[in-house]
């Protein structure tokens, strides 16, 4: 792996602290006088309450020479929402997915996860997500000073976003004045749970040395214990799609399928259906320390840092039905009393016999993860015209799992299984006869554990200078370097045979596994099915109540989960080298990867001030180049290894196991951009601006696609293999904006934005390779031969009512925006079939065509009140579904908030989220094909803050 820029790092890191030591000594000696703070060197800006929060976005949003849109907290440790994706997506052409009802990942314009690059403080952040997206739960909001949303690029900005880049701010001791003290305490009730859990933070800052020294401590901790309710279907019926998901029913009772004899229908009832009970408890710790050093008006240093522990411990407890025969569904599924609905699908059926059979599952993925980040940056004004800057930042982030990740199911039967979708609800009415209970028969299934555990380490330097000449109509020229490396490492753990215990081991029966002992004493026939008795000691009565309350329908009744650390004692009664070799995670070195980047950018941009025809402006104009290394280690096939027998058809398959073919491997590709941009400010008038913008961005190759792997597909007889040399995404991209600032606590803006997107990074066939005498097509990642387009547009209102209204209406303050986005792809070439999904007219996936936010709030010196609602358009989560596409319904929830100051130092607060008890819901295809709902419930919160 290519190593040189951490080499260039390492020295420079060191060469730049020093220097920059040195530099503040000099610049302290060039004149004595200059040890004197200049106090108006620093503008301490606090704000405090909405309005004033509101206004001071506006003005960022105003003097900035890009598009960008801003949030601004609050008040120490106040943000607008419970975190930062919900407070993102009240801004224009933001949308959010949810964890559990949890904001956690955004969508900028239509463009999600690796198309957007976070940073804080304008350093990378290394992220615990096994892609380039970024999990924004991971950062607590009581730790910010505010988030700014670049959409369009200037030279000197991270390269890498075609959506955007965000970056968020943490708070600096100098932004007080002085010796500053808060702290807040919260109970958060959960209403699924009823449970009352803490959260609290404190911030404690001050300044030294005749205010030249300032540091800042920040810390908050946080529980949450959440409860979700949850319906699952897949494996539906669709002519053009799918045609191998029927109800049958054996007629003549024979035991076998006769296409002459027995019934066969399509059905708008799910092939698989689960309804799931999760429990999820969360703690997160963060904490941030600044520093900040200021010894005269020619010279800053500052020192950050943020720190976030997360974890969840997720765990879920399902029941699920079988609806349909297939080869892999044993046993012929009994069907009567068949319903259907006007096209003549099936809409109601019950099972019963051997097809009665109600699996549960232990479903499990808890999430432990660390996240830190440290910086450096100096400033020194060399001259009066001229200033070099100096940026040094690490970054970690690292989610462990060894193997904790549990899917475990178990067999279950009773008499008769009713499933009716005839009505109008958009879940199907259950019922079963009779009830499961912990005493109930049971038979072990399917056990696989894994888990992948991710660490992400970021590097960068930067050094950026600006020069202003003396020449009127030139602002100042800016240029620099930066220089980063990123490193994503994925371990790998999982059950090398889940099955191992399935249909009374059959698989342990088989030469593979002769020399393990097995004790076959409790297999039991039930229900038809030879299997391993479960002991009562495994099974526990269902201990939830009002499960899906709300949901129109009828729904299971709580049914038995089982414990886990039960169940394996009981495999390794049977067989303990089956267990522990089989069941048990381990690790698997040749599933895991490692994936380096490291980038070489320089950049030079000019900042022009001037007027024309008598209307001044601000134009910046801009190049960057970056150079891209990338470096991919993993295990691949050797094809001169591989041997192939027949298998049972005579079809050709591994002899042994995959992994005594697999080798480790290592491949490298460098690839240059040059990306150009103008952004144009006009001023028509001193309250009417008008904005441009053109640039060329890039997106680089989601990591899944640049890891070293390959295997082959006997069935399709397919060869699947990585591309570490994929080209990224290229882009170029407009913007034309309209603001109105007709106060200093309003605007009326409107933007139109398009995106030319070169060629997306698809899987298709890349040639036909020869191996051991059998030809496979390849299938890897590649540059598609089209690309497409994005464009819409955003339009926003803010106003706070002040000079407006009498009172007291003058207290009150509106935030609206609406956003349309469309998208299109290219024409689909005839000799690329992987791309027949672009064909069926769909958006790209995660976007939303329409989305809006309505924020109404009151506030008086002491008082304010909130009600935020956010709703977004459906959108498409997966193009390629079991079926057919599958679709997010259209989501709105409404949010509120309230606060009262008792005293200056003292204020009491209140919060809900999702008032109306939303919940949000997939389809597959068509609405009647409900893929997926969750109903997570509501939040409140009730806190006081303190403050000295």
């Amino acid at each position: 792996m290519v190593n040189y820029n951490k080499k260039y790092l390492s020295l420079l890191i060191g060469s730049i602290l020093s220097t920059s030591s040195a530099v503040a000594l000099a610049a302290n000696e060039q004149d004595p006088q200059l040890k004197e703070t200049d106090d108006d060197a620093v503008e301490v800006i606090e704000v405090r309450g909405i309005r004033n929060s509101l206004k001071e976005s506006l003005f960022i949003k105003q003097n900035s020479i890009q598009v960008v849109d801003a949030i601004v907290a609050e008040d120490i440790g106040k943000f607008p929402d419970q975190n930062v994706a919900e407070a993102l997506q009240r801004i224009s052409g933001i949308t959010i997915t949810r964890n559990a009802g949890e904001g956690q990942n955004v969508t900028v314009r239509g463009l999600g996860g690796d198309y957007n690059i976070t940073t804080i403080n304008g350093r990378r952040m290394a992220s615990e997500h096994s892609s380039r997206d970024f999990n924004y739960d991971l950062i607590a909001a009581e730790l910010l000073g505010g988030v700014e949303v670049y959409k369009s690029p200037v030279a000197h900005t991270q390269e890498g976003g075609i959506g955007s880049v965000i970056n968020i701010k943490t708070r600096r001791p100098m932004d007080f004045d002085g010796f500053t003290a808060s702290g807040s305490i919260k109970g958060i009730y959960e209403d699924r749970t009823e449970d009352v859990t803490p959260q609290a933070s404190f911030l404690l800052s001050d300044t030294f040395f005749d205010d030249t020294f300032g540091a800042l401590f920040t810390a908050v901790y946080s529980e949450r214990t959440l409860r979700i309710d949850s319906y699952e279907g897949e494996g539906f019926w669709n002519e053009t799609t799918e045609s191998d998901i029927t109800v049958r029913q054996d007629v003549n009772g024979d035991g076998a399928f006769d296409p002459l004899v027995d019934n066969e229908w399509g059905s708008i009832i799910p092939g698989y259906m689960r309804y799931g009970n999760q429990e999820d408890t969360r703690e997160r710790i963060g904490g941030s320390l600044a520093l900040q050093w200021i010894p005269n008006s020619d010279f800053e240093m500052n020192f950050d840092s943020i720190y976030s522990s997360y974890k969840t411990d997720a765990t879920e407890s399902q029941i699920s039905f079988v609806t349909y025969d297939e080869s892999w569904t044993e046993g012929i599924p009994g069907v009567k009393d068949v319903g259907f609905n006007d096209e003549g699908l099936v809409n109601k059926m019950t099972l019963f016999g051997t097809g009665a059979m109600a699996e549960i599952l232990n479903v499990s993925s808890p999430r432990v993860t660390e996240t830190y980040q440290v910086g450096v940056n100096a400033k020194w004004f060399v001259a009066d015209n001229f200033s070099v800057a100096f940026d040094v930042a690490h970054s970690s982030s690292e989610n462990k799992n060894d193997g904790h990740n549990r899917y475990i199911v178990a067999r279950g039967f009773v008499d008769e299984i009713m499933l009716d979708k005839s009505g109008n609800n958009l879940l199907p009415d259950v019922s079963i006869s009779p009830n499961l209970t912990a005493n109930s028969p049971f038979g072990a299934h399917y056990s696989y554990n894994s888990g992948t555990g991710v660490k992400d380490v970021v590097n960068e330097l930067r050094i950026d200078a600006q020069w202003m000449p003396n020449v009127d109509w030139i602002k100042s020229i800016d240029f620099g370097l930066n220089i980063g490396d990123q490193t994503k490492t994925t371990n790998v753990n999982s059950s090398e045979n889940a099955s191992a215990f399935s249909n009374a081991g059959a698989q342990l029966d088989s030469e593979r596994y002769d020399h393990f002992s097995v004790d076959y004493s409790s297999v039991e026939n039930i229900n038809g099915f030879d299997l391993f008795r479960l002991p009562e000691s495994v099974l526990i009565d269902g201990d939830f109540e009002n499960f899906f309350k709300g949901e129109p329908g009828q729904h299971p009744n709580p049914w038995p989960r089982f414990d886990y650390d039960e169940l394996f004692a009981f495999y390794e009664s049977i067989s303990p080298e089956a267990a522990n070799q089989l069941i048990k995670a381990l690790p698997r070195p040749k599933d895991s990867y490692e994936v380096n980047e490291q980038t070489n950018a320089i950049y030079a941009s000019v900042n022009i001030e001037d007027n024309v025809f008598g209307f001044p402006y601000a134009l910046n104009l801009g190049v960057r180049a970056i150079e891209t290394t990338v470096g991919s280690q993993g295990y691949s096939l050797n094809l001169d290894k591989v041997v192939f027998v027949p298998d049972k058809q005579g079809n050709p398959s591994y002899e042994g196991k995959v992994e005594d073919y697999q080798d480790i491997v290592e491949f490298e590709d460098t690839y240059t951009d040059v990306l150009p941009s103008l952004n144009l400010k006009l001023n028509l008038t001193d309250t009417l601006l008008l904005r441009t913008t053109a640039s060329k961005a890039i997106t680089r190759p989601s990591i899944q696609s640049l890891k070293a792997w390959s295997y082959i597909n006997f069935n399709k007889m397919e060869y699947h293999a990585s591309n570490p040399g994929l080209e990224p995404l290229r882009a170029n991209q407009a913007d034309l904006a309209l603001e109105w600032y007709f106060s200093e606590n309003g605007a009326l803006t409107a933007v139109y934005f398009y995106k030319d997107i070169e060629s997306f990074v698809i899987n298709g066939e890349n040639g036909s390779i020869d191996i051991n005498g059998e030809t496979f097509k390849v299938q890897s990642s590649i540059n598609g031969d089209g690309g497409g387009t994005i464009e819409g547009y955003e339009i926003a209102y803010q106003h706070a009512f002040t000079e407006l209204l009498p009172a007291p209406f003058n207290n009150l303050g509106v935030q609206l925006n609406y956003t349309y986005v469309d998208s299109g792809y290219d024409q689909v070439p005839q000799d690329h079939p992987e791309y027949d999904f672009r064909s069926l007219g769909l958006p790209y996936q995660g976007m939303s065509e329409h989305s809006y936010n309505a924020v109404v709030y009151y506030e008086t010196d002491d008082f304010q009140l909130r009600f935020a609602y956010n709703w977004r358009d459906e959108y498409v989560a997966n193009a390629d579904a079991w079926g057919g596409p599958q679709w997010v319904a259209d989501y709105g929830q409404l949010d509120f908030s309230a606060s009262y100051d008792i005293t200056e130092s003292i204020n009491l607060n209140v919060s809900g989220n999702n008032l109306t008890n939303e919940r949000g819901w997939h389809y597959i295809s068509r609405s009647d094909q409900v893929h997926k709902l969750d109903s997570a419930g509501r939040l409140f919160t009730f806190g006081v803050n303190v403050r000295f």
